[in-house]
């Protein structure tokens, strides 16, 4: 079962990595981490390193050794992936977040 975001808020920027408030449909409250595409050779290269900081009904957050859940980009496949469903509108702002990067 996938969780939705109901609504989010954007922390103030200080490096290239956004923080995202996400309040969750399970009225759980999570952080999103997103980084920028560091190899842009790569196929794919658009699509940023999100990472969801949350416990989850049932789970534990931690899996083996990786702290967090991963939207998209995992270090590697022993890692646990995210359940939480981002909705396209937050896509594109991120998208447009981290093009408008300095």
């Amino acid at each position: 079962m996938n969780l939705n975001v109901d609504d989010w808020h954007f922390r103030p920027m200080e490096t290239e990595t956004l923080a995202i408030d996400l309040f969750l449909a399970s009225g759980q409250h999570a952080l999103l981490e997103v980084n920028p595409m560091k190899y842009q050779s790569v196929t794919n290269g658009q699509i940023p390193e999100m990472i969801v900081f949350c416990e989850f009904l049932g789970e534990k957050l931690s899996g083996g050794v990786c702290p967090s859940r991963w939207i998209s980009r995992p270090p590697n496949h022993s890692c646990p992936w995210s359940k939480v469903e981002l909705p396209p509108a937050l896509m594109e702002q991120i998208k447009q977040r981290l093009a408008n990067e300095p």
